[in-house]
């Protein structure tokens, strides 16, 4: 019954952050995916030391992109909600991408890819952290999304074949076109009063951002809670959870990932297991842990869930380094599958960072530093190294991936807010601490009179069961009542 009732939660919470534009947005990070898992195939398996600037482009426009939504958000004083139609652009260019892919252009299509990819990102990142509603289920929205954009990289990296680019641009061409006819439907349903995708679900929020203030400056947030006796005023610490955190987590979100020597140990190990080259396999571990870590978040808080496995990380890469041997690498292949899996755990913590503790006229420009820096690892690791000993890199990147991780769980327990209103989260960022008062009447009998309605204050008294519990409902003994009385 009890395992019943937590399904049935489970489910309702589920339900509750699936509408349909919310939806749309998963699936526009799915295609998103998809265009990088394409990219990721060609840049690991088939071309490695590509000359390129497919990446830079995507960095440079993610932060043009990120700028004048900055801009744009401060001459208006609001959020707008426009990023449907910053979606539709990103998908449009994706589509131009998949006919030149058609054509057996392939480094003009991957520019218009990366373009696509990075606008459609930053979009419906953005998109999915603003229609959460104050109910702590923030955190399990981003990582839905991390895992659906994840399982698009996943297939793009399956279907790609650079020796059939017809067939893989035929297949991107559909799903472009796909989400372009949901996007025009979903701005039907918006213009005909079906549903409201422009707003957000916390009403705190929106109320805000409807008298344009939701970009006050701290001094105004400040001069709200003046001589309030249940609010105490801090040093804010903002800027130092966002530039500290953010820029450890998402550096530990990429190391391994993208490391060479991990992913080429990985192929190695399933190559001489499954008597195949089944690349995809770090991928597929990745995003089911992402998958995994998502439905976790709907139960567990992010502070708990990144304890726990970030413990079970350090211990498996550590491992790792124990049962390494250069002529039997078969024997790391299940530690390899866990610490992929673990490593999709802990993904989507550094994008609820970068949504959730951003001032809120900078989030989309927190979000673009981060992927701008995820693309610079990423072009990074295709450069390999030049190491004669293979055991001297995994130790290097083993060693480096452990101390990132170590400081990220401290960063973790020590900096991140609660999660909650995004209002509330600012808040406790900017210094401002709700005091817990004690109610103003808390004797029995003002409480709890119902339960002796023949008794008199100076009847009764409490006993103290510990530091928090009291029980009021203990009655004095007629003499003692008597003599209580009449010292009155």
């Amino acid at each position: 019954m009890q395992f019943r009732s937590l399904a049935d939660s489970l489910w309702q919470a589920v339900r509750n952050m699936l509408q349909l534009p919310d939806v749309l947005a998963l699936c526009c990070l799915w295609g998103s995916g998809f265009s990088l898992g394409y990219y990721l195939k060609s840049a690991l398996v088939y071309d490695n030391l590509w000359p390129h600037w497919y990446a830079l482009l995507a960095g440079i426009m993610a932060l043009a992109l990120a700028l004048g939504w900055t801009l744009r958000k401060h001459g208006k004083q609001r959020y707008s909600f426009d990023h449907y139609y910053i979606i539709f652009y990103g998908l449009l260019c994706s589509l131009l991408g998949s006919c030149f892919m058609l054509s057996k252009q392939l480094a003009v299509s991957y520019y218009f890819s990366f373009i696509g990819l990075s606008v459609v990102y930053l979009a419906s990142f953005s998109y999915v952290s603003l229609r959460s509603d104050a109910s702590g289920l923030r955190p399990a929205r981003i990582a839905m999304g991390n895992a659906s954009h994840a399982c698009g990289l996943v297939i793009g990296f399956v279907i790609f074949n650079e020796f059939e680019p017809q067939r893989c641009g035929l297949i991107e061409l559909g799903i472009n076109l796909l989400l372009l006819m949901f996007v025009l439907i979903n701005e039907l349903l918006q213009h005909l009063g079906v549903h409201n995708y422009k707003q957000s679900r916390d009403l705190v929020f929106n109320l805000l951002n409807e008298e344009r203030l939701v970009f006050l400056p701290r001094q105004a947030i400040l001069a709200q809670f003046v001589d309030r006796q249940d609010y105490r005023l801090q040093r804010s610490r903002q800027w130092l959870v966002l530039l500290l955190g953010g820029l450890v987590l998402v550096i530990q979100r990429c190391c391994l990932l993208h490391s060479p020597v991990h992913l080429q140990l990985m192929w190695t190990s399933t190559t001489v297991l499954m008597q195949g080259a089944q690349l995809f396999t770090p991928f597929a571990l990745y995003a089911g842990g992402c998958a995994l870590s998502a439905l976790l978040l709907l139960r567990y808080t992010p502070k708990l869930l990144y304890l726990l496995m970030g413990v079970i990380q350090l211990t498996l890469v550590a491992a790792l380094l124990c049962i390494y041997d250069e002529d039997q690498s078969e024997h790391s292949y299940l530690f390899l599958c866990l610490i992929y899996a673990c490593v999709g755990m802990l993904s989507s913590q550094a994008l609820h960072w970068l949504l959730e503790c951003s001032p809120f006229l900078y989030a989309e420009l927190s979000l673009a530093v981060g992927l701008v820096l995820q693309l610079a690892i990423m072009e990074a690791s295709k450069y390999e190294v030049g190491v004669d000993n293979v055991w001297t890199a995994l130790l290097a990147s083993s060693l480096t991936y452990l101390l990132l991780t170590l400081l990220a769980i401290m960063l973790v327990l020590w900096l991140q807010p609660r999660s909650a209103s995004l209002v509330d989260v600012r808040n406790r960022l900017l210094g401002i601490r709700r005091l817990n008062l004690p109610a103003a009447q808390t004797q029995f009998w003002h409480t709890n009179h119902f339960l002796a309605h023949n008794k008199q204050p100076h009847e009764l008294q409490s006993v103290q069961l510990d530091k928090s519990r009291v029980f009021q409902q203990f009655p004095i003994n007629s003499y003692a009542g008597n003599d209580k009385a009449n010292k009155f």
